[in-house]
This record gives structure tokens, C-alpha cells and sequence, in this order.
């Protein structure tokens, strides 16, 4: 009897075992395509250190990000102005980063860009402020329409409307009215 009991007892084991690792991989799997280390553009989450390069990639802009700061539940961000971009994709830039950032994650509350010249030098000391932007999330809400739909005069008066913008003498020099 003694036998028979501990067969039992390891086959019940076993198999319990056997359905328990079968399971574990299953759960695996389902947590894998929801990991705070990759980024989905098909839900809104929360934005870290670990996933910020996959979400600022998805984001399509012209200028170049030359530097990146999370912290608690404010992104900044520096980006490179090319010689040769005009106002139109300065605009898009800023609001595409906007919308993307306060739309699509659930703790940016506030969105600082620079957009920096750095045609003087390579190093961030001969850089010069364009210009800024502070957005924030209670005014960035219902940013609904894509930045490729909306013309240039459509564009600066959304990000003015919605946003605070510090243009420089730098920006009236190289886009006068």
C-alpha cells in the first residue's frame, strides 16, 4: 500500500508540474507584449527611462533630437534645427511632438522643447536658442487633426493657441515676417 501511494503521489506531482511550467509560458507570453520596456503606439502608457527611445522613435519628425530629459512626469527636449528647414517644419515638429506626448502616454503632464542652432559648431557651447515651447497636457487634449493636414498658418496658431512659445532674435533673423 505504501508503494502504490507514493507512485500516486509522484504522478500527481508531476503532472501537476507538468501543467503548472506549460501555463507559466503561456503567461509569458501575454506580459511580453505589454512590458514597460517597449512601447506600443496603439495604447497610451507610461512613459520611463526604459521605453522612452521606442515611443521618441515612432514619433516622425524632420529635426534632429539632440537631447532628452524625463523626469516625474515633465520631457524635454532639445532638437536640432537644419539650415535649410523652414517654419512649416519647425511647426509640424512641435506639434507632432506635442500631440504624441501628451495624447499618447499617461504621465507626461508637461512637454518642454528647444529647438537649438548648432550650424556654428558641433559642441553645445557655440549652440543658440531658436526658440521654446511649453506644453502642457490640460491644454494639448483634443489635438485631434495630424500635423500633415494642417497648413502652416493652421499649425502656428494651434501651437500658439494651446501652448506657451518664446520665440528668439535668433528665430526673427532667420524667419522674418
Amino acid at each position: 500500500m505504501k508503494w502504490t501511494m507514493r507512485i500516486v503521489l509522484t504522478i500527481g506531482i508531476s503532472t501537476a508540474m507538468a501543467l503548472g511550467l506549460s501555463m507559466l509560458s503561456k503567461m509569458e507570453l501575454n506580459t511580453a507584449s505589454s512590458s514597460p520596456y517597449t512601447w506600443s503606439s496603439h495604447r497610451g502608457g507610461q512613459l520611463t527611462d526604459n521605453n522612452l527611445a521606442d515611443m521618441l522613435v515612432q514619433v516622425p519628425l524632420q529635426m534632429r533630437i539632440r537631447k532628452v530629459e524625463l523626469s516625474m512626469s515633465r520631457l524635454s527636449l532639445d532638437l536640432s534645427l537644419p539650415k535649410n528647414a523652414d517654419t512649416v517644419t519647425v511647426y509640424r515638429d512641435l506639434y507632432t511632438l506635442s500631440q504624441a506626448m501628451l495624447n499618447q502616454t499617461k504621465n507626461i503632464d508637461q512637454v518642454f522643447v528647444r529647438v537649438m542652432d548648432y550650424s556654428s559648431g558641433s559642441d553645445a557651447a557655440s549652440s543658440q536658442l531658436v526658440l521654446a515651447m511649453v506644453a502642457q497636457r490640460e491644454f494639448g487634449k483634443d489635438m485631434e487633426k495630424r500635423a500633415g493636414d494642417l497648413s502652416l498658418i493652421q499649425l502656428e496658431q494651434e501651437l500658439q493657441n494651446r501652448f506657451r512659445i518664446t520665440y528668439t532674435s535668433k528665430w526673427q533673423q532667420k524667419y522674418p515676417l
